[in-house]
Order: C-alpha cells, then sequence, then structure tokens
C-alpha cells in the first residue's frame, strides 16, 4: 500500500512538472472568442489570461484573423477603496515565461464604445468636473484598463497585432491627476519584465500612451527590443519610459500624441521620465518623432542617461523637436526639423550632448512652420558639440548658443565642420540671424542664400571668430 501511494506521489508529481513545462498553443477563439466585430469578446481573453497564468506561460496565444471588441468597466457605487467605475485589463500576465502573443494577418483587439475615463461621481456615475487641474480622489476615478500587461515576466513575444484603444468614442469626465486624464489605458504596459520582444504591433487611439516601461534597477539588462511598431494617437504619450536598463527599438514610429480626442501632458512622442528606477543604455534606430502635441523626444525629469539615436526623425510641428538635459545622450545621421532646447551641462566629455551628421531644418509639417524661435537654443551648457551638420533656415533663425568668455575652449559649444544655410528674407532688416556668443567653430561655413542686398543688413551675431581654437570659419553670399 506505501508504495502504491508513493508511486501514485510521483505520478502526480511528475504530471505537474510536465504540465508546466509543456509547450502548448492555444487559439483565442477555443476560448470562446468570436472576432465578429459585434460580440464583446472580454470574457474569453480573461479566460485565456487565467490559463496562461496558471501554467506559467510556456505556449502561444494565437490571436485569429478578425475584430475581437474589449472592454469591461464596471459602477461600483462608492464602494470602499474602489474607482467609480472600475476597468479591467485585457489581457493581463504575471509571473509568466516563454509565452508568445502572435496574431494572424488582420487580428484587431478593439474596445468598445463609451468607455469612461476621468473624474466621475461615484455616487451618480455622472460627469464630476472639480474644476482643479490637480484632483487624485481615487474614488471618483474611471479608467478603462490596460490591453496587454506583463508584470514580473520573462522571455514574452508580442507580434502582429493592432491595438485600438478608441479613445475617440470614449466619455469624458473632469480632470484626474495633475493635469489631463492621468489613468491606465495603455497598449502594452511591461513592468518589471525581461527578455521582452514587441513587433510589428500597432497601438493607437489609447487613453494614456501606446506602450509604457517601467523595470525596477537590476544588475541584469533588460533585453526588451520594440521593432517595426507603430503608436500613434495616444493620448499622453507614444512610449513613456519610465524605468529600465537596456532597451532596442528599430524602425518604430511615435506619432501625433495627443491628435485625437483629448490630449494629456507632456503630449509626447516619447517621454523620458525615470519613476521607478533609473534609465540607461536605450538605442533607438530608424525611428520617428512627428506631429506630437508635446515634444517629439523630452527628457527632463528622473535619472536618465546614455540614450543614442541613430538615423531618426524629429518632426516639431506644436512643440519642440527634442528638449533634454540628461547625460550622454547623442544623436547621429538624424533629421530634426522644428527646434532642440537645451542640452546636458556636462563635467566632463562622455556625458556630453552630442550630434553627428545631423540635419536642422525649419520646413512645413501640414501647412505649418515647424516650432520654435531658433533650430537650436542652448544657453550656458558645456561641452555641447556638432560635428558634420547642416543647418538650414528658411523662416526661423540659425541657433541660440551663449556661454561666458570664463569657460576653457574644451567647455565651449563646438561646431566641427559645419554647414549653415541662411535662406531667410522675412526677418527684419539689420535683425540678428545667429547668436554664437563663446562658441569655437572651426571649418564652419556660413552661406547665405538669395537676395545678397538683404542679406548683408542681417546681424551676424558670431563672436567666435576671436576665440583661440576656432579656425577657417567663413561667411559667404551664395557660395563666394
Amino acid at each position: 500500500m506505501l508504495i502504491k501511494t508513493i508511486l501514485l506521489l510521483f505520478l502526480i508529481f511528475f504530471s505537474s512538472v510536465t504540465l508546466a513545462q509543456s509547450f502548448i498553443t492555444r487559439d483565442i477563439k477555443s476560448f470562446g472568442a468570436k472576432g465578429n466585430g459585434k460580440s464583446n469578446d472580454q470574457a474569453a481573453f480573461k479566460k485565456a489570461e487565467a490559463y496562461f497564468n496558471a501554467r506559467g506561460g510556456y505556449g502561444k496565444l494565437i490571436i485569429s484573423t478578425g475584430t475581437y471588441i474589449v472592454g469591461n468597466q464596471k459602477f461600483t457605487g462608492g464602494q470602499y477603496r474602489k474607482p467609480a467605475y472600475d476597468g479591467e485589463d485585457i489581457l493581463h500576465f504575471n509571473n509568466i515565461k516563454n509565452l508568445s502573443i502572435e496574431g494572424a494577418i488582420g487580428a484587431t483587439i478593439k474596445y468598445k464604445n463609451g468607455l469612461r475615463i476621468g473624474s466621475f461621481s461615484p455616487k451618480t456615475g455622472a460627469t464630476f468636473d472639480h474644476g482643479n487641474n490637480f484632483f487624485r480622489d481615487f474614488s471618483f476615478a474611471a479608467n478603462p484598463g490596460t490591453c496587454i500587461y506583463l508584470q514580473n515576466c520573462n522571455n514574452v513575444k508580442i507580434y502582429n497585432l493592432s491595438l485600438d484603444g478608441n479613445n475617440q468614442n470614449m466619455i469624458l469626465g473632469g480632470v484626474y491627476g495633475d493635469v489631463g486624464m492621468q489613468l491606465p489605458h495603455y497598449g502594452v504596459f511591461i513592468w518589471n519584465s525581461r527578455n521582452i520582444e514587441v513587433n510589428k504591433v500597432y497601438a493607437h487611439h489609447f487613453g494614456l500612451d501606446g506602450i509604457s516601461i517601467g523595470n525596477k534597477e537590476s544588475s541584469l539588462p533588460d533585453s526588451i527590443n520594440i521593432i517595426n511598431c507603430t503608436f500613434e494617437y495616444n493620448a499622453r504619450q507614444g512610449f513613456s519610459w519610465i524605468g529600465g536598463n537596456g532597451i532596442y527599438v528599430k524602425s518604430s514610429q511615435f506619432n501625433h500624441t495627443g491628435k485625437c480626442k483629448f490630449s494629456s501632458p507632456p503630449g509626447a512622442g516619447i517621454d523620458i521620465e525615470a519613476e521607478v528606477g533609473p534609465i540607461k543604455n536605450g538605442v533607438f534606430d530608424s525611428c520617428d518623432f512627428i506631429d506630437n502635441t508635446g515634444v517629439g523626444l523630452l527628457a527632463l525629469a528622473g535619472d536618465s542617461k546614455e540614450c543614442k539615436f541613430i538615423n531618426c526623425t524629429f518632426w516639431g510641428s506644436t512643440n519642440r523637436a527634442i528638449w533634454l538635459n540628461k547625460p550622454a545622450y547623442s544623436f547621429n545621421n538624424c533629421k530634426i526639423y522644428g527646434s532642440v532646447l537645451e542640452g546636458y551641462n556636462s563635467d566632463n566629455e562622455n556625458d556630453a550632448t552630442k550630434f553627428y551628421n545631423c540635419l536642422f531644418e525649419d520646413t512645413i509639417y501640414n501647412n505649418k512652420r515647424t516650432y520654435g524661435n531658433y533650430l537650436v537654443e542652448s544657453r550656458n551648457v558645456k561641452r555641447m558639440s556638432f560635428t558634420n551638420c547642416t543647418f538650414i533656415s528658411k523662416v526661423k533663425k540659425l541657433v541660440s548658443l551663449s556661454c561666458p568668455d570664463s569657460l576653457s575652449i574644451p567647455q565651449r559649444y563646438h561646431l566641427i565642420n559645419c554647414d549653415f544655410f541662411v535662406k531667410n528674407e522675412n526677418l527684419p532688416a539689420s535683425d540678428f540671424i545667429a547668436v554664437t556668443k563663446g562658441v569655437v567653430a572651426i571649418n564652419c561655413k556660413f552661406n547665405f542664400v538669395g537676395d545678397e542686398a538683404l542679406q548683408k543688413k542681417y546681424n551676424f551675431n558670431f563672436t567666435s571668430a576671436t576665440n583661440p581654437g576656432s579656425s577657417g570659419t567663413k561667411i559667404l553670399y551664395n557660395g563666394k
């Protein structure tokens, strides 16, 4: 009898281990989803979530071709420690690994019409307009929930999915948070998870961010890859990076943030703002940050450093293209249409803000000139440099770079092998086209193009010609 009992226990243990480690493929329709664009498939997604959470991952969830209407938001009636309208995540995975969520061609997950976001009365459910810009009484909150939430996960892939937050058909309440509607409604939210790939995902019209990553500090790199994705028309950010070490973003777009039914500040293409842990080692290759309500790239708050932008396009139509003051940010072969503000005030060469082979130009976007008065504006920032860059001004001024004469040569702004083209004919006579006080300029050319008589009336406030270390810089009219 004892032997039989031991054998039975062994078989149960062996079966459980085998179940946990086997790899299983399930289609979302096997959990009851219709995908017909009419039925609400929320319950089927929750069943799939529970199934893979119970087995710790180890599988593939296929989202077949179709439009899956989702979203479940309950009015709580003022229950203790409950928001007024409590939204439900669509797929929330916790402590799983080795999972793939893959969409077939044409697979779309779309939130239903009429979900609420903002502040609402917990007693009546009506919109609550409190008249304040800062309001955080949780009992008045209404959140739609997050679409795909990875929490404490490892080795997960999200592939070939369209995620439609449908914010244009939401019911808006009063302001919640410091400004705007600061309530959970993400396309993809990655929390303390590593070895994650998000590939060919289109996340748009969410009430908060298209994607957010919040990893706590770790000795191990996050190894998060975002490839061939588009995040656009989201209300607050295309991408909020609030903590982590080591992401690679390739051929992805973070565009048109806030250009939807409502917008919440900062309204950036990407906001790099360390909140849950320090941020470092970000590489953005061939990405777009275009036509956002806020700044294309915003990096002002928290502990972030060592981010590289290669072959990227920044287009500041209604706000600045780039605004940063963090260490070791570099830009290589980027196209920057609009205004760059500030830069990092560095005490050493490694942490300085650097631009290589970049184009700066003011040009037209949707019949409007790009934002800002200058192509680059910075004051008293040490060691900021521009190497082999081209600056083209058509309506705006070139650069405003100013530093005190007390700085040593290595501490000053450096313009090296740069070409400047002034095509303006709109400025008043005797106006200045650039401010370059204390700048070191080496082998640069400032070429005034067009009406030579008019251009010569412009005041070119360039004082570096007398600086030691400046050489080979010329001011030309029509190339002569």
